[in-house]
């Protein structure tokens, strides 16, 4: 039993490789920019190392799907639910949860923004993972997006279907353009930008009391 408990170990230690070096590659080289030899040399294994664990490197991709949607999108719902207070809160909570996520797993973030664009269209393989994920995360802004329209601070006259996409596509932006500008740009101040936008528009701010949640 402790042999299968170390076989065990050295092959999850060997799937994390192999995925971490396939994120990587994926989001800097793109999906058909990159390579099985490119993984397996990033990964400093053998190709039949990598075959062992993934069938080919569209399996490879899907298993990234399925690792972003468990360790990000699953976990940010779970974040903003458990978050008290009202529509804007929990959207404050979902900026927070995110720039943290993307501070400690950038590549991993940036992996559906950047790959549903590469590979999106009817004759993608990819197309329906892609698809079924956005629909999911705009599921969730949906809900929270009526109730902020119940609480009086969502505005009615926006289209809530619409309104889901518009966020989903405004945190899609401003991680593309961080992995674009990250070298010059300062990151609190960026985040803090981000989420005063989000919430509040590009007016004056106004005084505490308005409905909007101290910037954290």
């Amino acid at each position: 039993m402790k042999e299968n408990s170390v076989k065990r170990q050295q092959s999850e230690k060997t799937i994390a490789k192999i995925l971490e070096a396939a994120t990587r590659l994926f989001v800097n080289k793109g999906y058909h920019g990159t390579s099985i030899a490119d993984i397996t040399e990033a990964a400093n294994i053998t190709r039949g190392a990598l075959y062992c664990h993934f069938a080919s490197k569209s399996a490879l991709l899907l298993a990234l799907v399925d690792k972003f949607e468990k360790e990000f999108l699953d976990e940010l719902v779970y974040a903003v639910k458990n978050t008290k207070g009202t529509a804007l809160a929990k959207l404050n909570r979902m900026v927070s949860f995110s720039s943290d996520f993307a501070g400690k797993n950038r590549e991993l973030c940036l992996l559906l923004t950047i790959l549903s664009a590469e590979l999106q269209g009817p004759d993608s393989e990819f197309d329906n993972s892609f698809r079924r994920l956005y629909s999911k995360y705009a599921r969730f802004l949906r809900k929270i997006i009526e109730d902020g329209k119940r609480e009086g601070v969502i505005g009615h006259d926006l289209d809530t279907h619409t309104l889901a996409y518009v966020i989903i596509a405004f945190h899609d932006g401003v991680l593309l353009q961080w992995q674009r500008s990250r070298d010059f740009l300062d990151g609190p101040e960026y985040v803090r930008i981000f989420r005063r936008t989000l919430l509040g528009g590009v007016r004056p701010a106004e005084p505490l009391g308005n409905g909007l949640p101290r910037e954290s």
